[in-house]
């Protein structure tokens, strides 16, 4: 049995079924009739179209005359491994860069905590504007609205005239 290397590759079998034209050919190859009639009912672009998401998706044998559903396709994905989801915070970050701000608090909280751990790990450095959005910036494409949620969540102090920034907690002068 194939196994696929490709994490989607299940993809083109789900293209394949949500258009109407080659999910009607498939149909009709699923329930070994011939489908020729039905895609020479086509005009020429769309029948090509047809035939090329159905092979793309690996569905069909055309070794002979006539068309034939692979039907082996549907175990060869099924053996095929699954994709690995990620969980924790990583979920939110790509390349080490946070790509979605999450929607829970927890998450939130945990995401928040390893941003300030990433950007002021000493708790008593004392920064400017510029440089702790300077190291928010490697890490997101918002420095500015990620650095107000931390001041709003308490993990970054902000001195009352905005001058300079703190690590905030027990550890904070």
């Amino acid at each position: 049995m194939l196994k696929s290397s490709d994490p989607n590759a299940w993809r083109g079998v789900i293209a394949a079924l949500a258009n109407p034209e080659s999910r009607r050919v498939l149909g009709l190859l699923a329930a070994e009739l011939d489908a020729a009639e039905c895609l020479a009912s086509l005009p020429l672009k769309r029948r090509e179209r047809v035939v090329r998401v159905l092979s793309d998706a690996g569905l069909l044998d055309s070794s002979g005359d006539v068309l034939r559903l692979r039907v082996e396709r549907f175990a060869e994905l099924l053996a095929s491994d699954p994709v690995e989801r990620l969980t924790g915070i990583e979920r939110f970050f790509i390349n080490g860069r946070l790509e979605q701000y999450p929607a829970g608090a927890v998450d939130r909280a945990l995401v928040l905590h390893y941003l300030i751990d990433s950007t002021m790990p000493d708790p008593v450095e004392l920064v400017d504007e510029r440089t702790i959005t300077a190291r928010l910036e490697v890490l997101t494409d918002d420095p500015v609205t990620v650095r107000r949620y931390l001041v709003d969540a308490g993990f970054l102090d902000r001195a009352s005239d905005g001058s300079s920034y703190r690590r905030a907690g027990p550890d904070s002068p």
